[in-house]
């Protein structure tokens, strides 16, 4: 009897937890779907950032939801709370697969719960870049500045920057030799709230830096003489200063010396914001050997030298190139100087470092003091191989995507970007994964093997294929406004086999 009396209560137990188990749940019919995104002519395109994700109510009424999306690429769970039973969710990673959960809380602090019955999945869209221009072509393709030739990049000004609120200030290479280096465009009319706008600069004459000579450049090229670390300017990136760092642009730049050894540097402005003038003597212009040599009123201070360098020295770098620096943009355009911000630079090796010699991307971070390029346990800096002309672009929080040319050629001897097949990808980043959280550190980003495809459409609509998207390179990827509704890219832009001199054109992407 007694055995009996005990079966008996264990069946009774067993009943009542299956009921509470079934209990906790409820059917919540949820789902996920895309977003409408754009359209290109007469195609329409899926968000590339965007999921809408809606269920059913319970019977209990919920104080709130707890919505978790877990990125199908890396398997990071992100959740956020919610009220109602439909929301799009934004700042999605393009591409990629999401799978959805969720939980319902009977009271503020989710004491007492109900999980949906089963989870859902979406995914969102690759992106799609709009070439601006007519036809199908680079040669009826817009030309964002009638002189220019390569590294475009735009400085957008906010409410600090005086005359020059609400305007994108054009840094570039023009094409004629006297001017060729760091030159200034002015926007010809309207704000950056418009792509036509951001679409025309004037050029503007008598300020800038003047590259002095070609190291192993094209034919004809002035020879480089002297000793100077800034006699062949290259990639350049103005940043400007908030107040706790002195106000006005610093302009961050490649450069190859004398030594044939490319750095990264900078000058800061003689014009506050204007951000022209970035000598320091009665000139406005950087145009002489003098001004760039020691003592000179363009001598300028290298943040990431090369091997055997007194100064900012890196063991193993043979050149530092085609570097960006990542910081919150999506806030305000000025920096203040916070440690952990980032830069990626497109590396050169040399021994005792890896054989890989062309096309990695390393990391550094700056400190507070100093730009550290982030090394592995023999001191060597760490990469992402097959990486070119890195982009990164601030998407919120301690989160950014990194646009890249995917260059696989070049293992051994340097390629010609004019010619390479190197398709356009993106990588993705978030502090939170490793280290501190509040920087983005080289084990943040995600690895190449987990880049997504980035698609670019010619002004009618079709599809480039990839001999010609490989002909866009030195990206300047950028939401003017802060709004991810409008991004816009600049890039060198040329007709591959035809000999013609780059152009810098523009692309808007089509489906936020």
């Amino acid at each position: 009897m007694r055995l009996l009396r005990s079966s008996w209560l264990s069946v009774a137990l067993l009943l009542a937890s299956t009921q509470l188990a079934a209990a906790q749940t409820w059917a919540a019919g949820l789902t996920v779907a895309s977003v409408d995104g754009g359209r290109a002519g007469s195609t329409a395109y899926r968000s590339s950032s965007q999921l809408a994700v809606s269920w059913t109510a319970p019977a209990d009424t919920a104080h709130h939801y707890v919505l978790t999306l877990t990125d199908g690429v890396t398997g990071v769970a992100s959740a956020l709370d919610v009220t109602s039973t439909r929301v799009t969710v934004s700042g999605l990673k393009s591409s990629t697969p999401h799978t959805a959960t969720l939980k319902a809380c009977l009271d503020e602090g989710c004491t007492t719960s109900l999980d949906a019955d089963a989870p859902a999945s979406g995914q969102t869209e690759a992106e799609y870049w709009q070439v601006q221009g007519t036809g199908n072509s680079y040669g009826t393709a817009t030309k964002i500045v009638s002189d220019g030739n390569t590294y475009g990049f735009g400085l957008p000004y906010g409410s600090w920057g005086g005359g020059l609120s609400g305007k994108v200030q054009l840094y570039y290479n023009p094409l004629g030799g006297t001017e060729k280096g760091i030159k200034i465009g002015e926007m010809s009319s309207g704000t950056l709230d418009s792509a036509s706008s951001l679409s025309s600069y004037r050029p503007v004459s008598g300020f800038g830096l003047v590259q002095l000579c070609s190291v192993g450049g094209p034919g004809g090229a002035a020879p480089c003489v002297g000793d100077t670390v800034a006699a062949s300017v290259t990639t350049t990136q103005p940043i400007p200063l908030d107040a706790s760092m002195g106000g006005g642009v610093r302009l961050f730049f490649e450069s190859m010396g004398t030594d044939r050894r490319t750095r990264v540097m900078y000058l800061d402005s003689r014009d506050g914001y204007v951000g022209r003038d970035f000598n320091a003597g009665a000139k406005t212009i950087c145009n002489t050997l003098e001004d760039y040599s020691a003592g000179g009123g363009c001598a300028p201070t290298v943040v990431v030298g090369v091997q055997g360098d007194a100064l900012a020295g890196t063991q193993g770098l043979g050149h530092a190139r085609q570097f960006k620096i990542g910081y919150p943009t999506r806030t305000d355009w000025r920096w203040n100087g916070a440690p952990g911000t980032f830069m990626v630079i497109t590396a050169e090796f040399e021994p005792p470092c890896s054989s890989a010699a062309f096309f990695n991307v390393a990391h550094a971070v700056w400190d507070g003091a100093r730009w550290v390029v982030q090394a592995d346990a023999a001191g060597c800096p760490k990469f992402l191989a097959e990486m070119q002309a890195p982009m990164p672009v601030h998407v919120g929080g301690t989160r950014y995507k990194m646009y890249f040319s995917h260059n696989a050629v070049g293992r051994g001897a340097m390629s010609n970007p004019l010619t390479d097949i190197k398709p356009l990808q993106v990588v993705y980043a978030d502090g939170g994964v490793s280290g501190d959280p509040a920087a983005v550190d080289f084990e943040d980003w995600e690895t190449v093997a987990q880049a997504r495809d980035v698609h670019v459409l010619w002004p009618d609509g079709s599809l480039l294929n990839v001999t010609s998207e490989s002909a866009l390179d030195d990206y300047m990827i950028f939401m003017p406004t802060g709004s991810p509704s409008l991004q816009i890219m600049y890039a060198n832009m040329s007709t591959p086999g035809t000999g013609l001199a780059p152009f810098i054109g523009m692309a808007v992407l089509v489906n936020p």
